[in-house]
Order: C-alpha cells, then structure tokens, then sequence
C-alpha cells in the first residue's frame, strides 16, 4: 500500500481561492477569529485539514477533543451559553438525534458532494464515509489459531474474552457498529436473531467495555486483544503506523455511514463555523481528506487511494430515519443485555 505523502499548504493555496477573501467580499472578515471546534477526530485528521484552513483564512483554530459523546454532553450543557463553534465528526444518527442543537447551513459547496454527501437536513453536512469494520492483530490471531472473516467468527471461543468494542450508549462509532451488527445479521433492527447475535457477542466480550473508540483500535494494535470493532478511518491509521493490524469488512456486510460536522447554534463565530465548514468539503479539503489522512471524501472527482473500492466490499445500507428515530431504544436495548449479564 502506498504512503499517503503529505501535501504542501503551498500547493493547495496556489490552486484556490482564500476562503478570507471569500469572506471579506461577502462583509464577513473573518481573519483573526478564533474558532472553537469540538472534535473526536484523530490526531492525522486534524494535523492535515487544520493547518491549511488557519493558513487559508487568518483564523486560529482551538481544538478541544474528547469522545463523540463526551463531547455532545458539553455542547448541550452550555446551549444557554454556548463556548464553542462547530462540531466535527460523529455520525449522522447521532447528530439527527441532538438537531436542536445545530445552526442551520448549508454550505455552497454542497452541490459538489456524491448523494452520500449531501446535506439534506440543513443542519448537518457529511464530509467523509465512516465504515464499520473489524480490525485484527495478526500476530495475535496466529497464536490464536482462528481465522476472522465475519461477525459470526466472532462467537468463537478462543476470542472469549479477547475482543476489543466500545460503548454504544456514548460512542458513535460504537454505536455504528451496533446497527450494523443488527441489519447485517438480522435484516434490521428489531429481529430475533440480531439480538440474539448482540446478546452471544456481549457474552463473548467477558464485561469489558472500552471508553472510546481510539482506545479500542490502539489496545488490539498493542495485542491486549485479537480483534476491534472499530471503523476503517481510524483502523487505517494503525495499518499506515506499521503496526501488525489488518483490516476485516465482515462478510455480512459493512455499513458506510457519513461522519457530519455542524455549526453550534449560538455559538460566537457563526461565520467562521461556516467558513470552515465550506474548506472542508471544498476541493481543497476533499482532497487533502482522500490523500493525508484515512477517511473516504464524499465529492465528486475525488477518490480515495489505498483502500478497496466500495464495490469491492460487502456493503449493507443502514436505515438512518429509523435509526436516528429509533436510537434510544436500540441503546436502551443494548444496555439491558448488559445489565442482565452483570
């Protein structure tokens, strides 16, 4: 697999447009804003799209960054005052979920995105596919002497005990993967046998609960476990690290779902939240998310290099107006399986 080469700010600024220039025309100076952005995105993400924008904009840019449910407690407990700007990255159920707590935009660039892509609330805009995934240490499960291909291997004995998953009821990521085990084995989100699959998995996973998604890719990466349920963005950084990981979509099928990013309503630098938002899925950003980090960009024209072609992936579409409906209820239903086996 080919690195993924770090490109100059340079290029990309001789290539478009300044998005403070774009402002200014617009009456909205933008430059010497600082911007607040909540984020559970990976250090790789961040490191790659921020620089550009500061640079692009004269907008200084504060990163506070914690889990996608952590985060989402802050935004709600300060919505009387709110102290940040955007919201960049979860999924987009559990943004449909807390659309209360959203500025509506939708940015100019919005016509450019492939249909996954569109913002087609007014609230939240995708910017990059996030598909569920396992991730497997190799060296792990050759000792093991099992081989993992689908959820159901999971159920296997050996790995009692030695599967790495996170908490649905806070993470999104956890959360994506709880759906996805449910349509993939079930059909959808209410059957029998998907629950029967979750409750034989919480029993595989011997009462271990991990706090946060990049913990559970980094404890299967260090062989604290043979195998994560984790997402391909994140799985991927491990694979370029060099450590012995690979990436399994589970013959069931994966989902694809979009990862969002929002303006916070009331925050103070609505203009800037917008700016940013536009650098993101512009052409620009899109092609600095498919060439510097691990995530799949959602635009037109830009493809996304070292990973499988989607059509080469066993896929399942999620229903995301049942699940964002249904979302406390699937959590609520998870949390018992729990709670009956403690």
């Amino acid at each position: 697999m080919p690195s993924l080469t770090r490109i100059t700010a340079r290029v990309f600024l001789a290539a478009t447009v300044s998005l403070a220039a774009l402002a200014s025309a617009q009456g909205q100076d933008i430059s010497g804003t600082t911007l607040v952005v909540y984020t559970p995105n990976e250090e790789g993400m961040l490191q790659s799209l921020i620089p550009v924008f500061e640079e692009n904009t004269g907008v200084q840019v504060q990163l506070i960054t914690a889990g996608t449910g952590e985060l989402y407690s802050r935004i709600r407990s300060e919505a009387g005052n709110p102290q940040g700007d955007v919201m960049f990255g979860g999924g987009a159920a559990q943004a449909a979920v807390n659309a209360e707590l959203w500025q509506e935009y939708v940015s100019g660039e919005d016509a450019a995105m492939v249909p996954a892509g569109k913002n087609t609330t007014g609230a939240f805009t995708p910017y990059q596919a996030d598909g569920s995934n396992l991730l497997v240490n190799t060296e792990a499960l050759a000792e093991a002497g099992v081989e993992i291909t689908s959820y159901a291997d999971l159920l296997q004995p050996e790995l009692k005990g030695k599967i790495a998953y996170g908490d649905p009821t806070g993470s999104s990521s956890a959360f994506a993967q709880l759906t996805n085990m449910l349509k993939a084995v079930g059909g959808d989100y209410e059957s029998e046998a998907g629950w029967e699959y979750v409750t034989a998995l919480v029993d595989q996973l011997d009462g271990i609960s991990i706090g946060s998604s990049s913990q559970v890719a980094a404890d299967v990466a260090n062989g604290e476990y043979i195998v994560g349920l984790t997402y391909e963005p994140l799985s991927l950084n491990f694979v370029l690290s060099g450590a012995p990981v690979e990436i399994v979509y589970p013959a069931e099928g994966a989902a694809f779902l979009p990862a969002t990013i929002q303006v916070i309503k009331g925050g103070p630098n609505p203009a800037a939240a917008e700016a940013f938002i536009d650098f993101v899925i512009s052409e620009q950003g899109q092609t600095i998310i498919a060439e510097q980090t691990a995530g799949r960009p959602l635009r037109e024209g830009i493809a996304k290099p070292g990973l499988p072609a989607l059509a080469d992936i066993p896929t399942i579409q999620e229903d995301g107006p049942y699940v964002a409906e249904h979302r406390e209820e699937i959590v609520a239903k998870y949390r018992a399986i729990l709670e009956a086996r403690s």
